[in-house]
């Protein structure tokens, strides 16, 4: 039986019939219709040849290539003054409430106490930088190439990183290195193991020898142990110096200071004109026994145990 299409049917199908993609039957069907229709064998033939597309002018391609390389252009140009803006607005950042400025000692209103843990052997700071709106950042590091310890202090900004004006310090410390204080130009030493030293002379034959000159924490221990458990033989406090005229043979002990302050100023007057006391001990000896005498303490009487300790300790060094 053949089947016979009107126009519209074929027409609707030649896409189909185009692609290959209508069945044989129908293929057979368009193809007879096709061959009988003038005008539906124009419209396939029209319908195959390729779609003219018009052409762009050269002009307005080159013109949509300047604007768009404009637009890189700006974009790369905004990019980069963002970035520079963040560069910078981090330099200045890190700079003044992070890396601060380096203050150093007689410089800057700088105050702090120092103590000496002899047992732990722990140097420790505790101190602040006395001006206004300031932040202090510390930080502490070994030069080993000349066997120093740095410390450096930073005036910053204040900010959640550093919001107090003071700082702290506690460092190991067994006299083997010296500890500075560093600046941006200068620096100073503000512990060394002389200063700690234990001096021990004796006074005789009208003439002081100096016997003992070292850094010994151990044996500073003991003899301020040895002083400050020693029995008083007085209910007076010495309030004069040792009259070193009145003995031919004593001993004079310099015991290091284990703690202290320092200050940039002194804003009470009567401070200075305090005069400091005398840390010196004297070990003497009247009537067969052994006093300590020390300016501000009371008269005490060293045992024959302690006494033959400290002479021993002499000897041997």
């Amino acid at each position: 039986m053949k089947t016979e299409l009107n126009c519209n049917i074929v027409r609707d199908m030649l896409p189909l019939y185009a692609e290959n993609l209508s069945s044989e039957e129908s293929n057979r069907a368009i193809r007879q219709h096709l061959n009988q229709c003038e005008n539906c064998r124009e419209y396939f033939k029209n319908m195959q040849n390729p779609i003219a597309c018009p052409e762009i002018p050269q002009k307005e391609i080159d013109y949509m290539k300047k604007v768009k390389q404009a637009y890189k252009r700006r974009t790369y140009i905004l990019v980069s003054i963002i970035a520079a803006v963040c560069i910078v607005s981090l330099g200045i950042f890190l700079r003044f409430f992070i890396m601060g400025s380096p203050v150093f000692l007689g410089e800057a209103p700088i105050n702090y106490k120092w103590s000496y843990d002899t047992q732990d052997k722990i140097y420790s700071i505790h101190g602040t930088i006395d001006k206004a709106q300031t932040g202090a950042r510390v930080k502490v590091y070994e030069d080993k190439q000349s066997n120093q310890t740095i410390i450096k202090v930073y005036e910053v900004v204040p900010s959640i990183f550093f919001p107090e004006d003071d700082f702290s310090v506690q460092i190991p410390w067994n006299g083997e290195t010296d500890i500075l204080w560093q600046g941006k130009y200068n620096q100073q030493v503000i512990m060394s193991a002389q200063y700690m030293n234990l001096c021990i002379s004796e006074f005789k034959d009208n003439q002081y020898q100096n016997v003992v000159d070292v850094f010994d924490m151990k044996a500073v221990d003991s003899i301020r142990h040895i002083f400050e458990n020693s029995a008083e033989v007085s209910d007076t406090v010495l309030d004069a110096a040792f009259d070193e005229e009145q003995y031919d043979n004593y001993i004079n002990i310099l015991l290091p200071s284990i703690s202290g302050t320092y200050a940039t100023c002194v804003t009470d007057e009567s401070a200075l004109q305090e005069e400091m006391p005398d840390e010196r001990i004297f070990l003497y000896q009247e009537n067969g026994k052994y006093y300590f005498y020390k300016e501000g303490q009371k008269l005490k009487i060293a045992s024959e145990q302690d006494t033959k300790w400290i002479f021993d300790y002499i000897n041997k060094k």
